[in-house]
């Protein structure tokens, strides 16, 4: 894959970003007289992630809480941590008494002392709004850096490899979203682009459904909250839903690598494709859905006639993050 910088040099010399307000609006799509005015009309960003040019936007600056897409950042910092110490993913977890203080996103109904694989425990925490999971994950991982304190530890972590990859305006307050964390839709892109950077992370947000074993016995089939997932480009990444934050998500769609001509080169190359998608704040899980298969159409469309006309002469808008 070749790196971000490079596409960047390559798209720099793109037509402007076009930064347009969604064609069906946002409160079309969802709005009555009784809901809140700030969930009302949703937060929205729509970029190519390998030049990371942004397509749409709207209120993208506008920081709100974003429920359990914060458990991306904890799978990540987990999965980094997996790999740096060649921990097996089949490493059993005894769940601490904290992770189950919340027991509506307890969904595994896991009880303190119960035991759990790693692999197990990411899939509930990325493919659901499962904060006991999340919290058993940060848990193993903070005991290794500090004993007496393994979620501030871990929350430490978090927001290191949040300033690692740009995200300027986020400051994660816990290890789910459980704790409130707010966002934007440009640090939540950043987010995105890395998690899909990650193959480990691909495979198990793109799963539709995984089997959970607890205490070696017990079963629980997870079925993805994501309902993008049907959509035949989508690969990932993530939906949740809570009181504080509304309905939100994150999409990847991804379609086949296509050959243009490169002004630098002045030779034909070939590109990937992929597209992500946020949405934060809609006021329910079917107008996030519309959002952001209106934002899919729309964007491919977009792409597609950028690519037929060639135009280098202005200046785009770009996302980066770091590989």
């Amino acid at each position: 894959m070749m790196k971000i910088d490079t596409f960047r040099t390559f798209f720099a010399m793109g037509a402007a970003a076009l930064v347009a307000f969604f064609g069906s609006s946002c409160t079309e799509l969802g709005a009555d007289s009784t809901t809140p005015p700030a969930q009302r009309t949703p937060s929205y960003l729509a970029l190519e992630t390998y030049s990371g040019r942004i397509l749409y936007t709207g209120n993208p600056n506008e920081r709100r809480p974003i429920g359990m897409l914060t458990n991306v950042a904890t799978a990540l910092v987990v999965l980094d941590w997996v790999n740096a110490r060649g921990i097996s993913m089949g490493k059993e977890l005894t769940v601490p008494a904290h992770a189950c203080q919340w027991p509506k996103t307890n969904l595994l109904h896991l009880k303190p002392g119960d035991r759990i694989s790693l692999r197990d425990a990411l899939h509930s925490c990325v493919m659901w709004d499962d904060s006991a999971c999340a919290i058993t994950l940060a848990h193993a991982c903070g005991s290794t850096i500090n004993p007496q304190n393994p979620e501030a530890a871990f929350v430490q972590q978090m927001n290191q490899m949040g300033r690692a990859i740009g995200m300027k305006t986020t400051r994660f307050k816990g290890s789910s979203g459980a704790v409130i964390t707010q966002s934007d839709t440009h640090d939540m892109a950043k987010l995105g682009m890395y998690a899909m950077q990650k193959p480990g992370f691909r495979t198990i947000c793109s799963q539709r459904s995984y089997v959970a074993t607890i205490n070696g016995s017990r079963t629980v089939t997870i079925v993805n909250s994501n309902n993008m997932l049907s959509y035949s480009s989508v690969d990932g990444v993530r939906a949740a839903r809570s009181g504080a934050a509304g309905a939100c998500l994150l999409v990847s769609a991804s379609r086949a690598s296509v050959k243009l001509h490169s002004p630098i080169t002045n030779k034909e190359e070939t590109y990937p494709q992929r597209l992500l998608v946020v949405v934060l704040g809609a006021h329910s899980s079917s107008s996030r859905y519309k959002v952001a298969s209106l934002l899919l159409r729309d964007s491919w469309k977009t792409w597609e006639e950028w690519q037929k006309t060639g135009d280098y002469k202005d200046v785009s808008k770009f996302i980066s993050v770091p590989q």
